[in-house]
């Protein structure tokens, strides 16, 4: 069952919801994003030879559309946050 709150937002509280709402949508888009090889090795701040062994270990997931190579960066973040990685680079929150 939906329930439904009724309040009274005075027009400036009203766009700063509507401006958080839009910013959170454009944050979780921008995170399923593929990114490429490089920028993923500027993302991580490594090399590209860290970023292929770790790939080649299957530390850090990747998609493979013909012969390139993809990441997506919430998927590396979930990856990195289960090996603790990032408790070593600061990297996610």
């Amino acid at each position: 069952m939906n329930s439904q709150v009724f309040t009274t937002l005075s027009i400036e509280e009203l766009r700063n919801l509507i401006k958080e709402s839009v910013r959170e949508e454009i944050n979780r888009e921008e995170d399923k994003k593929l990114m490429s090889f490089k920028e993923t090795c500027n993302f991580l701040e490594c090399s590209a030879s860290a970023l292929n062994k770790w790939k080649s270990e299957s530390r850090i997931p990747f998609k493979k559309l013909g012969k390139r190579v993809y990441f997506v960066k919430d998927e590396i973040i979930k990856a990195l946050k289960e090996s603790n990685y990032y408790k070593l680079k600061n990297l996610v929150g």
